[in-house]
């Protein structure tokens, strides 16, 4: 061999052990990394489930959630950790019933509705707001769990708004039409087993289709103004009726003491009747020249001063007083 042969030799050796070296610290390096792999942080608000070869670890709910705080398993090739942020407050936009332009009549079907109890439609923009409730269901039976909470809460609504009028859904049953759509869902969500708990369902907008816009205001507007009148007509009934019971017990109350005068008026004359009717018995003449005076002085008390002209003359001939 030559000696330029020799040097050429010499440095591909070279090179090779060069190489060799620097596998040898590549591979120390990511056997560190793999080994360090297992070493994870659970932050406050999380918690966390191990997968050691595709399998939960621990026996117990205790068991096999992790608390807040540093976390030995083994390298990922043995152990998957899986972070379940549990003191997180989660939304889902639930849009499927939501207009997503202004329709026309022909174009309305085109959208996301429901229809009413009595024939109408409506969209429904909402936000769903839910926490984990069960880390290891949450982790573990659910490859998308928003979007299949929002599946279940947008069939809940098409199922509850059926059973409820247009004008209820619009005014005043929305507090009712929530909670029944919240109590629905989450019986199914439990059912499968999807670990959450519904904190609240807060409506963006329920409103008709904009090319009915107007004939629901107008009925709307309809709707006050009947809502006004029978108020109105309520003070007007809380106004008059007390008035026309306290005239009524004013009446009751001096028909009363008239007939109780009346009464004690009749009842002395009675007295006085049977008392001058024994004295009468007792003496006739007496008592009837008595009387006939008493009756005359009464009446010409009444008459005041008088001028008696004697029949067939016109001088004054007595004057009585």
């Amino acid at each position: 061999m030559t000696e330029g042969g020799e040097k050429d030799s010499q440095r591909f050796i070279a090179i090779i052990n060069t190489a060799i070296r620097y596998c040898k610290w590549l591979i120390v390096i990511l056997v560190a990394l793999i080994c360090c792999s297992g070493i994870r942080v659970v932050n406050n608000h999380e918690v966390a489930v191990v997968l050691r070869f595709g399998r939960l670890v621990g026996d117990t709910r205790e068991e096999q959630v992790k608390e807040p705080g540093l976390l030995l398993a083994f390298p990922y090739v043995i152990d998957e950790v899986i972070k379940v942020p549990v003191g997180k407050v989660h939304e889902v936009s639930i849009t499927t019933h939501a207009a997503s332009a202004d329709p026309t009549y022909a174009e309305i079907e085109d959208t996301g509705y429901v229809i009413t109890g009595d024939e109408n439609i409506i969209h429904i923009d909402a936000t769903l707001k839910y926490q984990i409730s069960d880390p290891v269901e949450y982790a573990l039976y659910n490859s998308d769990p928003e979007t299949e909470i929002n599946g279940v809460v947008s069939g809940v609504m098409t199922s509850c708004a059926a059973s409820k009028s247009v004008d209820g859904l619009l005014t005043d049953q929305k507090a009712e039409f929530g909670n029944e759509v919240i109590r629905q869902a989450q019986a199914i969500l439990d059912g499968m087993e999807m670990g959450v708990s519904i904190v609240s369902l807060e409506f963006k907008s329920i409103k008709p289709p904009s090319a009915l816009q107007y004939h629901f205001d107008q009925v709307n507007a309809a709707s006050v103004e009947k809502e006004t009148r029978i108020q109105q007509a309520n003070q007007y009934r809380e106004r008059v009726i007390p008035e026309a019971n306290a005239a009524a017990d004013k009446l009751v109350s001096d028909a009363q003491v008239s007939q109780h005068d009346r009464i004690n008026r009749a009842n002395d004359q009675v007295a006085e009747f049977y008392g001058l009717f024994q004295e009468y018995q007792q003496n006739r003449d007496v008592v009837y020249e008595r009387v006939f005076r008493e009756k005359v002085v009464t009446i010409f008390n009444q008459m005041g001063g008088k001028i008696v002209l004697p029949e067939g003359t016109n001088t004054p001939q007595i004057f009585l007083p």
